[in-house]
């Protein structure tokens, strides 16, 4: 089948995304020039501003880009069938390496929505990618793997938080892929089995996910 005007004009428009992509993580946004992104996406510089305004808007484009191959590849990366303990396990191990092969974008995009606000157009990307995690989480409670009274919000704060701090310690400190990072985020989950509460009706204080997270940072300091 013959390519159609518009799939010649998405293709191109993936080419400079991904352009950008390099262009950002290389030089940062204030370092970045929309005629090296021109120039990665062999087309003219003028092609890219027919696509993006400026280049504010072209790293929105590359944000919104990102957090949706991170939620295609974070299903993909899930077993369908398996339990719920081996699916937070292949989504933690999936978030730390995209995290870690993916920081230079992570930290651009992080400063970018310090300084200028979160764009609301990334929203629902986002929304979508933590969907991955609250969806094996409900499951868990569906099957009383997890106590009823649990706040998924706030144990979904406790697993990317502690991936991303995690992540950011092994990329400056030159390091690979650690898996102890997946054991120990694992072990935190215990504490919200039904069978390790100490209170049925109150589920897991926030002085103890304090406890649980500075034991985790301490094994970190340790790598």
């Amino acid at each position: 089948m013959a390519e159609t005007q518009r799939q010649r004009l998405e293709a191109r428009e993936e080419t400079i995304l991904a352009a950008a992509t390099a262009v950002f993580g290389e030089s940062g946004v204030d370092g970045a020039r929309m005629a090296e992104i021109a120039r990665r996406a062999d087309v003219a510089e003028g092609t890219v501003y027919l696509y993006y305004k400026n280049k504010h808007e072209l790293l929105e484009a590359v944000v919104d880009r990102f957090w949706r191959e991170l939620t295609k590849g974070a299903i993909a990366a899930i077993s369908e069938g398996a339990n719920v303990n081996q699916q937070l396990h292949e989504l933690a191990s999936y978030h730390l390496q995209s995290l870690i092969d993916d920081f230079k974008i992570v930290e651009i995009t992080s400063r970018a929505r310090m300084r200028h606000g979160e764009p609301v157009r990334q929203l629902p990307q986002i929304r979508e990618y933590v969907r991955v995690f609250d969806g094996i989480m409900q499951r868990g409670i569906d099957l009383r793997e997890f106590s009823a009274d649990i706040a998924i919000w706030q144990i979904r704060d406790v697993f990317y938080g502690t991936l991303e701090h995690s992540a950011r310690t092994l990329v400056l400190r030159d390091q690979v892929f650690d898996p102890l990072v997946i054991d120990h985020l694992m072990r935190l989950f215990e504490q919200y089995r039904p069978s390790l509460e100490t209170d049925k009706t109150s589920g897991l204080q926030s002085s103890e996910i304090m406890q649980a997270l500075s034991r985790i940072e301490t094994k970190l300091s340790q790598f």
